[in-house]
């Protein structure tokens, strides 16, 4: 909408020195039809005339300044803008493309029975711990394929979030639907965002599940939305792969 509106001014302050200035130059009262044999004018009509070449210059200098300034307007406007495209909202989490990071494997830290995780975003407040109910997001991928998401469908924080009691047996009524994301969960605060490394243990097995092949390591992205959210409509906890 701004590079519209830039765009209008800077078309319009060009569209106005163009007009002037063939309006300077169109029927100046200096200009004189002198019949043939008729070289001289009265001194009136030389004043006349150099009062108005003075007049058209200061009014050139005043649509040439008018101009610039539209023109650095514009370009204020543009570069604000685009500023605040680049910066975050003040008290915003600052958006990264989760689905566009490449973490070197290195950078990870190693956690319970040979889980990998990586702080993408730190959270704020307690950290999730056995007992507790969790509201999360989460993407499922095996390489680069999204095998499940809890982020598709409407709803006010853009998916379905789901749901589950950290720490109970998996299979149970209220478990997570991996032990991996249910040992992933664990350590982070609201807000908070972390990819896991799931080793095949922790996920599928020797089981081939989708597009996920037997013995495989796949990854997590997880979003924690609350700590100890009661049971409610809206938590999604039928997901089971």
């Amino acid at each position: 909408a701004c590079g519209i509106r830039c765009a209008a001014v800077l078309f319009g302050a060009a569209a106005l020195v163009i007009t002037a200035f063939r309006g300077l130059n169109a029927n100046r009262p200096g200009d004189l039809t002198v019949s043939p044999g008729v070289f001289t004018r009265s001194r009136s009509v030389k004043c006349m005339a150099k009062a108005d070449t003075s007049s058209r210059a200061s009014r050139r200098a005043n649509l040439i300044q008018g101009f610039g300034l539209a023109t650095g307007s514009a370009l204020a406007l543009t570069r604000s803008a685009n500023a605040a495209k680049s910066s975050p909202l003040p008290g915003a989490a600052p958006k990264r493309s989760l689905a566009r990071m490449k973490i070197p494997r290195e950078d990870y830290t190693e956690g319970p029975k040979g889980l990998l995780f990586y702080e993408i975003e730190e959270g704020s407040g307690r950290e999730a711990r056995k007992g507790d109910r969790v509201a999360v997001h989460f993407s499922l991928k095996w390489r680069a394929l999204t095998v499940a998401t809890s982020r598709q469908g409407a709803g006010v924080t853009g998916g379905n979030p789901y749901g589950f009691d950290v720490g109970e047996k998996i299979g149970d009524p209220g478990s997570a639907f991996l032990e991996g994301l249910d040992l992933g969960v664990q350590g982070m605060r609201v807000g908070g965002v972390r990819r896991v490394i799931v080793p095949p243990e922790l996920a599928y097995g020797n089981r081939q599940v989708q597009e996920i092949p037997p013995n495989s390591e796949v990854s997590l992205d997880i979003e924690l939305l609350s700590i100890k959210l009661s049971n409610v409509l809206g938590l999604n906890k039928s997901v089971r792969l």
